[in-house]
This record gives structure tokens, C-alpha cells and sequence, in this order.
């Protein structure tokens, strides 16, 4: 009977730690990829000349539009 129960915790207390080892991994190597520096960089708000460049640069708006608008926010 006691063989039995060391069997079982020879190996899955190693198997255990090494999930417990890779999460802990992942979760502070993943908090450290640039990705996530880019998000934190467009979760800000932009201002409105930015949000009009973006929408000039994507076609959305002719040049007529860009220009009048961007005046606009000038005054």
C-alpha cells in the first residue's frame, strides 16, 4: 500500500512542478514582449489632427476635406 502512494507522488509531484514552472514562465516572459508595448501605446486617446491625418492617409477624406478640417481645429 505505501508503495503504491510513493509511486504516485514520484511522479506526479515532478510533473506538477513542471506545469506549475511553465506558467509561471509564460506569464512573466509574455508581460515583456513589445507587442504589448504597443497596445499600451494606441489604448491612449489621439488628438483630432492625428485622428484626421489617419483618415486622410487612409483615403477617407479627399484633400479639400483634410485641409478645411485641419484649419478648423487650428482656430
Amino acid at each position: 500500500m505505501m508503495f503504491g502512494g510513493g509511486m504516485l507522488l514520484g511522479w506526479l509531484l515532478p510533473v506538477l512542478l513542471l506545469v506549475l514552472g511553465g506558467v509561471w514562465i509564460f506569464n512573466n516572459t509574455s508581460s515583456r514582449r513589445p507587442e504589448n508595448d504597443n497596445l499600451t501605446r494606441h489604448s491612449r486617446e489621439k488628438s483630432p489632427s492625428e485622428i484626421l491625418d489617419e483618415r486622410y492617409a487612409r483615403g477617407e477624406i479627399t484633400q479639400s476635406e483634410y485641409t478645411e478640417m485641419s484649419e478648423a481645429l487650428r482656430r
